[in-house]
């Protein structure tokens, strides 16, 4: 018997479209979208990590372990005056994409005008703890991290003799709940160090606060020097500091994000 010809039921069409879609997604996997662009993996940011110290000591071990734990981030360890300062020149700068000093107890020479020169050209930066306190007869360090602890036996004009306290539990608040480096985070408890009257600069972006009497109210914030992203972050004396969850994750985020404000330029 003759057929006429072929017709699709109107469900048809639809079922093929639904199948190809399914089939696309398979293909490109997940963490995609219908035009291929994989979800960024903060993983595959590769970043070149200089880590200087000096001044002050710390139980290095537990410090390292917190960075070796970060994917994605290769680092090198320095200090003052065994050749973190030759670090701080415009050719050698160009070995690493972050800065991150944890020192105290500087003194800017001869290094300084070099790494002003770095800081002009734009170089991503963190600042954790105690380096709040470091170059204690350089007025301007205050600018390049955003405020200033004095814990040196010259008062700096302008900075207050500075206190701090040890083994302090304290609750740490979010203050922008929509920062990349504090987005998803919750208020969360410490067992660190404190420190009481230092300065923070009026044009900073406020990250994190404290409300316990032995702190100053303001611990993290965000600013600009010149054109280098800056980052500081109060917490982070010993081991109860870097094995904390939060703390490490801040960590992570805060070198991650100042090296996006360099690639986003």
């Amino acid at each position: 018997m003759k057929q006429g010809p072929l017709r699709l039921s109107r469900s048809k069409p639809r079922f093929l479209f639904w199948h190809a879609l399914v089939c696309a997604l398979l293909i490109l996997g997940p963490g995609t979208g219908l035009t291929g662009s994989k979800v960024p993996d903060e993983s595959a940011q590769k970043l070149r990590l200089l880590i200087a110290t000096g001044g002050h000591e710390f139980e290095e071990d537990a410090f390292f372990k917190m960075f070796d734990t970060m994917a994605g981030i290769s680092w090198t360890h320095v200090r003052f005056n065994q050749g973190a300062e030759e670090k701080l020149g415009l050719a050698a700068a160009r070995e690493y994409d972050v800065a991150l000093f944890y020192d105290m107890h500087q003194d800017p020479e001869p290094h300084r005008n070099s790494w002003l020169k770095v800081l002009e050209q734009g170089k991503a930066t963190v600042f954790l703890h105690h380096a709040l306190g470091s170059y204690v007869r350089w007025k301007g360090y205050g600018e390049i991290v955003g405020g200033r602890a004095n814990f040196g036996k010259e008062v700096v004009e302008g900075v207050p003799n500075s206190s701090f306290k040890h083994d302090v539990n304290f609750r740490v608040h979010i203050a922008d709940k929509e920062h990349p480096i504090t987005r998803g985070l919750q208020d969360f408890d410490i067992f660190d160090e404190t420190y009481d009257h230092f300065t923070v600069n009026t044009d900073v972006h406020v990250l994190l606060t404290v409300n316990h009497p032995d702190s100053g109210k303001v611990i993290a914030w965000t600013h600009k020097y010149r054109n280098s992203p800056i980052v500081y972050l109060q917490l982070g004396h010993g081991p109860s500091a870097y094995q904390n969850p939060n703390f490490r994750k801040l960590v992570e985020r805060s070198l991650r994000w100042v090296a996006s404000e360099m690639t986003s330029r």
